[in-house]
């Protein structure tokens, strides 16, 4: 260094420590800040998942998890950035499929869902999609679960499920209920 420069940074020694110092804390700052915010909005999602699941206040006496898989990041599928994946939820209800729906819709009624689409009008298994004001989806599915193990049952074996006997109504109903903050992903 020549001696110019040397005195010049003498004579600001003070205002060189302060810049610096003032730099470091917005670089520190701003770690921290990309690394908190994200943590702290899917904390907010993950919560407001839940909320929504409390909110349809299904007896646990009735509604046996069976499965869970409930986040708060937004996981965009990687063929299509358009649909996110839904968190999930699971049950084994042990009464029939008709029941099952009537305990669901009267549950849902008291949320602020209202229907949205059933998007297999005509189908055997009951699949309805709700909406709330937010623009929060939630997709309702009952089947049989005495149907659906006879049905894997003959595909894994190799035997045709064209024949099937289980009523699809029978008891006990499995239900999955999947929440989406951000599209209607199926």
């Amino acid at each position: 260094m020549n001696k110019k420069m040397k005195k010049l940074v003498k004579k600001n020694k003070k205002q060189i420590l302060n810049i610096t110092f003032i730099a470091l804390v917005i670089i520190v700052v701003t770690v921290i800040g990309l690394y908190a915010v994200p943590s702290v909005n899917n904390s907010i999602r993950k919560n407001r998942i839940v909320s929504i699941y409390n909110s349809l206040n299904l007896d646990a006496n009735k509604y046996s998890p069976n499965y869970e898989s409930v986040f708060g990041e937004k996981k965009i599928y990687d063929y299509d950035l358009s649909r996110s994946f839904s968190s999930e939820i699971t049950y084994i209800r042990s009464a029939n499929v008709d029941t099952t729906v009537a305990e669901l819709k009267q549950a849902i009624s008291q949320t602020d869902f209202t229907f949205y689409e059933e998007p297999y009008p005509g189908s055997s298994d009951f699949k309805y999609i709700y909406k709330s004001p937010r623009n929060e989806y939630m997709r309702v599915s009952v089947t049989s679960k005495t149907s659906d193990d006879e049905y894997f049952n003959k595909y894994s074996m190799g035997l045709s499920a064209s024949d099937m006997t289980a009523d699809r109504n029978a008891g006990p109903s499995n239900v999955s209920i999947k929440i989406n903050l951000d599209d209607n992903n199926e």
